[in-house]
């Protein structure tokens, strides 16, 4: 499941109400074609969606905030107040592309900058979107309930966000936020919370772990790492990247992690090192996301509700960042440094890649030597025009295998579809 790139956010204009009525008429009416809704309340849904509806209680203040991907009109969520999402709806073409939880992000970072007394944001769940709002942290706040022939659900995302934010944030006010991604999960968190940053006031820049970090990081910058979990450490790429970074010089740094499962407690031996370069380590979060070996099919589905959560958990995170409400959880000693200290070796690479080795299919490689140019470990070679992997040198991380245009690099008897969490070029165009 590729991530939707190329998204803009904008408030409705006056006029906009019928553009705004098309497309939820078209995803409202789908949907009831397949839920058993009374006339009566069908009847009801026409005339809230109508296009004078809408305009009408965009006059008396409600917020329409519409989500183009690629200059098309792809969602919209309206909200009463601050804290009331009273619709929305995504057009049937962008379904489970985790668009309808970028909007409730947005509304639920707007409600706690307006009014950060607020504990929770509400929602009346029809029936056909309980599954939905479950999926993106809402929990059940009451009975369901039926009013003009509409039955409905209350539920409510718990804010973390407590109190104003800070006026100094993150050491000045700068973050240099240095990212490790195999197909694109890890990137996908960091941008998420590199918004909220960013709508918040922060400088922030995102970078590569491919190359070696500055030398001549500002004494002023806050520095971030975002990386997959893998063999209950993280890929060797990551800890030679660290390796280069400077004396900390008592900046903050904060560390954003994904994995398929459970991090194992790996963050323990980083928050060690870290504090032995000088650092001053302050926040650490993991997020679940797809797997990149486990699936057995492509649930896109499953993938999509999963990348839906990350995002909002990584947002959130941002804003418990700025609180200075969040922590860095020691990690499971034994394990995590017994996995730190073997992940330096080659073995558990060098064994992971018996059990999942990486082959090329000539007859459907294009030759456009991708695997090549982004490969992080230099592993991937051409031998008479076609790609090769070098075992003793790849790190597993399945960027080539997830960012093959023709599918031709592949794990031999692994029945699952190859997954990346967006393009090649979204991915190629996140560190320029």
């Amino acid at each position: 499941m590729a991530e939707i790139q190329n998204l803009e956010f904008r408030n409705m204009l006056p006029g906009q109400g019928k553009e705004v009525s098309a497309l939820v008429g078209e995803a409202l009416f789908q949907s009831l074609s397949a839920n058993e809704v009374s006339q009566r309340g069908q009847a009801a849904l026409k005339r809230y969606i109508s296009p004078e509806a809408i305009e009408q209680r965009s006059q008396m203040g409600y917020v329409h905030e519409l989500l183009y991907v690629s200059g098309t009109l792809a969602g919209v969520i309206e909200t009463r107040g601050v804290d009331r999402i009273s619709m929305l709806y995504i057009h049937p073409a962008y379904v489970n592309k985790g668009l309808g939880s970028r909007l409730i992000a947005r509304a639920a970072a707007r409600c706690s900058k307006i009014a950060p007394g607020v504990k929770h944001l509400t929602v009346y769940s029809t029936d056909d979107t309980v599954d939905f709002y479950e999926r993106a942290g809402f929990v059940s706040s009451g009975a369901r309930k039926e009013s003009g022939g509409i039955f409905s659900t209350p539920y409510k995302l718990p804010l973390k966000t407590r109190g104003k934010l800070p006026s100094a944030k993150l050491h000045g006010g700068t973050v240099e936020f240095f990212v490790f991604t195999g197909t694109g999960n890890s990137l996908l968190v960091a941008q998420a919370a590199a918004e909220i940053l960013k709508q918040e006031g922060l400088s922030v820049r995102i970078r590569s772990m491919d190359q070696p970090c500055p030398r001549d990081l500002s004494a002023e910058t806050a520095v971030g790492l975002a990386f997959p979990v893998a063999c209950f450490t993280t890929y060797p790429a990551v800890w030679r990247f660290i390796e280069t970074m400077p004396a900390g010089g008592g900046r903050e740094a904060f560390a954003m992690g994904t994995h398929g499962g459970a991090p194992f407690g790996m963050q323990g031996p980083l928050r060690k090192v870290l504090l032995k370069k000088g650092y001053k380590p302050v926040a650490a979060k993991f997020f679940t996301m797809p797997g990149n070996y486990n699936n057995k099919t492509l649930n896109v589905e499953k993938n999509a509700a999963r990348v839906s959560k990350a995002f909002l958990e990584a947002q959130s995170f941002a804003y418990d960042l700025l609180n200075g409400s969040s922590g860095w959880r020691g990690g499971v000693p034994l394990l995590s440094d017994w996995a730190y200290r073997l992940g330096q070796t080659r073995l558990p690479w060098n064994m992971f890649y018996k059990v999942f080795p990486i082959s090329a299919d000539k007859e459907k490689c294009v030759r456009c030597k991708r695997c090549v140019s982004i490969c992080p470990a230099a592993a991937v070679t051409l031998k008479e025009g076609f790609p090769a992997v070098e075992p003793l040198l790849c790190e597993s991380c399945q960027r080539c295998v997830g960012f093959c245009p023709a599918g031709a690099l592949h794990v031999p008897g692994k029945p699952a579809e190859p997954y990346s969490a967006m393009s090649y070029e979204d991915f190629k165009a996140s560190f320029k």
